[in-house]
């Protein structure tokens, strides 16, 4: 009967022993991301129920809807509710993952912003702005931004274009076109 007891001890320990490593390795899987965005923030890129990805260009002309970002105004050039799109729940997730970023990256080259994903959630809104050429997000509004890994940096310069539904082969060619304007 001893036995058993010890058994049963030693299962609920373990459990416990489990419960809280589990509980700890979540809780600082997203503790920067958590200094970078703000929890109400990161709550909302995760939660949000609508997502909208917007492309951008960084033209002076007024004709068109524009968006300030540093200061600077960017044309929006297309435009896309890509709430229930294939593999977004992932994008989401990354962005609020410190395994997606490179915390100690020197940020000092001039961003090519050219893609927005804006979370909306009734009054509440979060723009964070992409730059694809350099890997990097920037919190619209706000003077945060952090440098991502290179993973994924890949996966939104190749996803993105194909959620706003453009050509794949023309968005490379835009990319790189934009990328070589000064």
């Amino acid at each position: 009967m001893n036995q058993g007891k010890l058994v049963i001890v030693f299962i609920f320990g373990l459990s416990a022993v489990m419960g809280a490593y589990a509980w700890w390795h979540h809780f600082t899987q997203g503790r920067r991301c958590v200094e970078l965005w703000g929890a109400q923030t990161g709550e909302l890129i995760r939660y949000a129920p609508q997502v909208e990805l917007l492309q951008l260009d960084d033209v002076d002309a007024t004709d068109g809807e524009t968006i300030r970002i540093d200061d600077k105004p960017h044309a929006i050039i297309a435009q896309r509710d890509i709430t229930g799109t294939q593999g977004l729940v992932h994008a989401r997730q990354a962005l609020i993952e410190d395994a997606s970023y490179l915390w100690n990256a020197n940020l000092v080259e001039p961003s090519n912003w050219r893609y927005l994903l804006r979370f909306t959630d009734g009054d509440e809104q979060v723009s964070v702005v992409i730059d694809c050429d350099h890997g990097r997000v920037h919190l619209v509004g706000t003077d945060r931004q952090a440098a991502l890994n290179a993973h994924l940096t890949k996966g939104y310069r190749e996803r993105l274009p194909v959620w706003l539904g453009l050509d794949v082969n023309s968005s490379a060619e835009i990319l790189a076109a934009s990328a070589n304007t000064p």
